[in-house]
């Protein structure tokens, strides 16, 4: 193999990383069989991705072979995404084989995965609408919940985008801590007619 080929197969790999297909997968096969959701094929090409453990051509290489083969399977879910699965069939050899692979490398793609997960479960359950305003600035709406289910929605004024970034980016981290925070601003005691403002 040329110098240039070998730069392109491993162009994105980190150290650490897998240059083999059959270590690539291998550890695909893995983690379908160890995430605690099924896993979509756009997840596990990021965990990948995110992570460097893979060469994105040969991971899409090692995804197709394996699909070929039988060894996942790929079904389409409700929103008609491409969900892995490993074959019952395949799970005691793929446990077995995977003790090859390094500890470190497992654990770096499955810790990734279900951070991608519960990140897009964030995101489906606790949405965010930004709406820009002629004047300056933006009304951002979070409501939590989805449908007949909805918990809450909240709109506030900010003034740029880079503030609208920040707040966005630690909603999602923490959705519960606003929904407790107006619960206890609302819950607090309630002021006399006397004592409210005119």
């Amino acid at each position: 193999m040329s110098q240039q080929n070998e730069n392109f197969l491993s162009a994105g790999v980190e150290p650490g990383g897998l240059y083999s297909r059959e270590q690539i997968r291998l550890l695909l096969c893995w983690l379908v069989r160890h995430c605690a959701e099924p896993l979509r094929v756009s997840v596990a090409e990021l965990s990948f991705a995110e992570e460097g453990l893979a060469n994105y051509f040969e991971f899409r290489a090692a995804l197709d072979e394996l699909l070929r083969s039988g060894q996942l399977t790929a079904d389409q879910n409700e929103g008609g995404e491409s969900v892995l699965a490993l074959p019952e069939a395949y799970w005691h050899a793929v446990e077995e084989l995977a003790r090859e692979l390094p500890r470190r490398v497992r654990d770096r793609a499955l810790h990734t995965a279900e951070q991608l997960q519960e990140r897009e479960r964030r995101e489906r359950d606790n949405q965010i609408s930004v709406y820009p305003l002629r004047a300056g600035g933006y009304y951002v709406t979070f409501r939590q919940g989805d449908g007949s289910e909805m918990l809450m929605s909240v709109t506030v004024y900010l003034a740029d985008r880079a503030h609208v970034e920040s707040v966005k980016a630690r909603f999602l981290a923490q959705p519960g801590k606003l929904y407790e925070a107006v619960i206890r601003a609302l819950d607090g005691p309630i002021p006399s007619p006397s004592a409210a403002p005119r």
